[in-house]
């Protein structure tokens, strides 16, 4: 009788569920997709709140037949991940978590749970307060120019915001992840405060060159979430 070998069987197992998942909400993906698309002309003015909140009266300008249609499917593809992807994920990690030891279980949950708690924070973020401030700081250097924005390119810039505001907030999971091994405690942080201040302030300087406001302020959110992520080191 040849000899059964369980883990591969289970591997296996685990590949077959999560290939069904993949199809079933790649279905779902599509329809969602559609009706994101067909309902985003009246979901656009909540879309862009940011830019009319910040200028009022001025709207968007297109320059191509063709670029208002696929600004709309762009931006109802984006929305459409958006809403599916947390679901999608929580899905996956109920298949492989299958696989794993309780103590390791416990741990990538509390990881998961973390990065998603701290991604929506982010994206909340990245929308009610880098948007609005970035566009302001962009049209004061605009200032002597006739803004004519381009729908395409402005859509495109939120995104960028929204996806740098999602992974800037993972830096204190970063941060209590590299605490947890070790890597840096309490002691060596407290040795070299001023080192660590210095090397957030040259994040800063890279992220905001041209303006000491903006540097400052991004240096004491390096801060906290350095402290922050201390506490998230206990958690684990």
């Amino acid at each position: 009788m040849s000899k059964i070998n369980l883990p591969k069987i289970l591997a296996v197992d685990v590949l077959a569920k999560l290939r069904r998942e993949i199809i079933l909400y790649g279905l779902i993906f599509l329809g969602l997709w559609l009706g994101f698309f067909l309902a985003l002309p009246y979901l656009f003015p909540y879309l862009l709140f940011p830019y009319f909140k910040v200028i009022q009266g001025q709207p968007l300008v297109f320059t191509s037949l063709e670029e208002a249609l696929f600004v709309l499917l762009r931006a109802s593809f984006y929305l459409a991940l958006i809403v599916l992807l947390p679901f999608f994920l929580l899905k996956v990690w109920k298949v492989i978590s299958s696989e794993f030891y309780e103590p390791e279980k416990v741990f990538f949950r509390k990881v998961f749970f973390l990065s998603l708690g701290l991604a929506l924070i982010g994206l909340c973020v990245g929308y009610l307060v880098f948007v609005p401030f970035l566009i302001k700081i962009f049209l004061f250097f605009g200032s002597n120019f006739e803004a004519n924005l381009k729908i395409n390119y402005f859509l495109f810039f939120i995104l960028r915001v929204l996806l740098f505001s999602i992974v800037f907030f993972q830096l204190p999971l970063l941060f209590a992840l590299l605490i947890k091994e070790e890597i840096i405690t309490k002691e060596f942080y407290q040795k070299r405060r001023v080192y660590f201040l210095g090397f957030f302030y040259g994040i800063s300087l890279l992220i905001a060159p041209t303006d000491f406001f903006s540097q400052v302020l991004l240096t004491l959110i390096f801060f906290l979430f350095f402290k922050l992520s201390f506490v998230l080191a206990k958690i684990f």
